[in-house]
């Protein structure tokens, strides 16, 4: 496996849309046992590993929530984090680069979330506009291709590049001998995912990479989603049920010929509108998946 490259330090993540701050959870934190804890709160769900070694953590969410959430792996580790690992670009995971980088941390990340974050490859937003570069000087310092992995506080935390689907620079963490898996946004929770059409992602890709770490994981496995409660095994089931019946109730409608907007008007997706939420309701994730489909 090819491991990582050396680049430049510099800042922080911009997203093309984040997600909708009225359907965060209120901030809190949940020991997972083995010295890892999840904090719940503005964007994506952070990972934290804590233990001598000092602390590991996964994604950072806004930056107007950074020095908060630094506190919080300060107050669980007893000092700032050494390491930070970006599951993606998109600014609810990877906004806070730049406090955790002036704080000494070193960020880690596959090679397209330094592309996007620098405005080398552009990410257009759902308005089609390219989202604008990061500023400097937060980007991540080091950059893998297919992944890295870390002999961190006793355990071996395995960080994995997966094939365009949320975007195309979708990583997984996985805490090996505690078998717990941060998926990022690979795995909303009970509602409908963010598929970035203008950032790599894929619809089938999405699909497909959901039932690779299904065929991985055991019954045993926590699952910590990029949004949403902590998950199981049962719970990624459902989430593949969903996503594999309302690409088949779209897809009917891209075979059948039928326009975007008469495939929006059918309401494929009722079925499935326990699972919409305020950020991508049920018209907006038929127009994600008939483009996708068509694309």
């Amino acid at each position: 496996m090819r491991r990582f490259s050396i680049s430049l330090l510099a800042a922080v993540a911009a997203i093309a849309a984040p997600i909708a701050s009225a359907q965060l959870p209120t901030p809190k934190t949940t020991d997972l046992g083995s010295g890892i804890h999840v904090i719940f709160g503005q964007g994506g769900n952070i990972g934290v590993s804590t233990g001598p070694d000092g602390a590991f953590v996964i994604d950072d969410q806004y930056q107007q929530s950074a020095a908060a959430n630094l506190a919080k792996v300060e107050a669980l580790a007893g000092g700032a984090p050494k390491y930070l690992v970006n599951t993606h670009w998109h600014a609810d995971h990877a906004g806070g680069n730049a406090t955790f980088a002036k704080a000494g941390t070193m960020i880690f990340a596959q090679e397209n979330v330094r592309k996007r974050l620098t405005g080398a490859v552009a990410s257009p937003g759902l308005d089609g506009k390219p989202s604008p570069a990061a500023p400097a000087p937060a980007w991540p310092v080091i950059t893998f291709i297919d992944g890295v992995d870390f002999h961190l506080n006793d355990e071996t935390i395995r960080v994995f590049h997966v094939s365009p689907a949320h975007t195309d620079g979708d990583s997984m963490v996985w805490f090996v001998e505690p078998n717990i898996l941060h998926m990022g946004d690979l795995f909303f929770n009970g509602i409908f995912p963010v598929i970035d059409l203008g950032s790599g992602g894929s619809v089938r890709g999405y699909l497909t990479v959901m039932k690779e770490t299904y065929a991985k994981i055991d019954d045993k496995t926590q699952l910590i989603p990029g949004h949403g409660d902590m998950g199981t095994k049962a719970d990624l089931a459902k989430q593949i049920a969903m996503l594999e019946g309302a690409i088949n109730a779209v897809d009917k409608h891209v075979k059948a010929g039928d326009s975007l907007a008469k495939t929006v008007a059918a309401k494929p997706l009722k079925p499935w509108e326990k699972y919409a939420w305020s950020y991508i309701p049920a018209d907006s994730f038929t127009t994600t998946l008939y483009n996708g489909l068509k694309k």
